[in-house]
């Protein structure tokens, strides 16, 4: 059974109506949605690409590179990675850059591609932390750097810092020192590595780069809609 509400999301088609007003209809995982707007003010594609910008801002947009999370992972490192994700991130960024969109959107095309850049910034780190550990200390936050730090000194240091790091997550991880304990009987040195970088370093460069707040993102996107459509935006949803 479907029922008439007031709420929103994304995907697009559009329906002409008359010389100035177009119905523009829509659908996401539960609701058919449309609304009327002035076609001598915007274009359907245009509605369609300022959707998209708001999908993609809760999203990953680069997807050439993971950091390794098992020991078999790190043989596979390389410098190429570093040219795949450039190569990624060049042809993304121009793809956003090239969407039109109506004028109210273009202050979330460069959320976007902000968030896109900062997407880049951690990969890239990433990368370098494990293969050009010097390049990744110069380029870091300040803050992140406690993480690369010991890998200059010995591996004393190394273990010391993955013990910290660990006894810091057992406070909200009950797992968290049995599986440390597993792995240091194991391979000390290779999951020492992989917790410090990927996780300790990794994690605390994504906080520093910017990433859009999903509440905020669906408010806006919400306001845009009642901006572009007015009185005339209606929902026909499935009861839950």
């Amino acid at each position: 059974m479907k029922a008439l509400i007031t709420a929103v999301i994304l995907t697009s088609t559009a329906v002409a109506t008359s010389a100035q007003a177009e119905v523009y209809k829509w659908q996401d995982e539960l609701c058919d949605v449309q609304g009327e707007f002035d076609n001598k003010k915007y274009s359907a594609k245009q509605i369609e690409n300022s959707h998209t910008l708001f999908e993609r801002l809760t999203r990953t947009n680069l997807n050439s590179f993971s950091s390794p999370i098992y020991i078999d992972h790190l043989d596979k490192l390389s410098m190429r990675d570093l040219d795949t994700l450039a190569e990624e991130y060049k042809h993304v960024k121009s793809d956003v850059e090239q969407l039109e969109v109506v004028p109210q959107a273009q202050i979330y095309k460069r959320e976007l591609l902000k968030s896109i850049d900062g997407g880049y910034v951690r990969n890239k780190l990433t990368i370098l932390a494990y293969l050009d550990p010097v390049q990744a200390m110069r380029m870091s936050p300040p803050m992140c750097k406690q993480y690369l730090a010991p890998f200059f000194k010995n591996d004393a240091a190394v273990q010391s810092k993955w013990q910290q790091l660990v006894k810091k997550r057992a406070l909200t991880n009950t797992s968290a020192m049995s599986r440390y304990q597993e792995q240091k009987a194991s391979n000390p040195a290779e999951y020492a590595k992989i917790d410090l970088l990927t996780y300790g370093f990794g994690n605390c460069v994504n906080s520093q780069v910017y990433h859009a707040d999903s509440q905020i993102v669906f408010d806006n996107y919400n306001q845009l809609n009642k901006t572009l459509f007015g009185k005339s935006l209606t929902m026909v949803c499935d009861e839950p």
